[in-house]
């Protein structure tokens, strides 16, 4: 199911990307053996951020390509959750990290967490922002002038 829009208050469609969090055992080799899960797929990895607990660790991702991902997990039998974040294409300025927050926090939407997405020659430096709102924030940041990407801009 191929699924790069989120619908927003306003009833418009806004731009989004979809985290895949993989749950994994806190162990030697538990990563590598997770990430050989693609080996022999198209499927890349875009955005990757560990969160290591005492005997557990969440593996977050973005791919080009969720649903083939998460087919492959799956059939791997890999426990892992769906949800949507907001991509933004940094602006070229230095206060670019700065401008995406103090956009967010005037609109009062919450940052919970945010990392970097991996470019191309078509998508300068880009982050992820996990949102409790990820319609509203796009909508925000794009009203803002800020670039917001979706699953079709990572698709190569």
């Amino acid at each position: 199911m191929v699924r790069d829009k989120v619908r927003t208050d306003r009833g418009r469609d806004m731009p989004s990307i979809r985290q895949v969090s993989v749950f994994t055992e806190n162990r030697v080799g538990a990563l590598a053996s997770l990430l050989s899960t693609f080996d022999s797929t198209k499927v890349r990895i875009l955005a990757l951020a560990v969160i290591q607990g005492f005997d557990c660790a969440i593996v977050r991702f973005v791919f080009n390509d969720t649903d083939a991902a998460a087919k492959e997990l799956a059939e791997s039998n890999y426990r892992f959750t769906i949800c949507d974040l907001v991509a933004v294409e940094m602006p070229q300025t230095s206060d670019g990290l700065q401008r995406i927050a103090k956009a967010l926090l005037s609109a009062e939407i919450d940052i919970h967490y945010c990392y970097a997405l991996i470019t191309s020659d078509r998508i300068r430096g880009a982050i992820v922002v996990h949102v409790d709102n990820p319609a509203s924030a796009a909508m925000v940041l794009g009203e803002e002038g800020f670039r917001i990407l979706d699953e079709s801009d990572l698709r190569s």
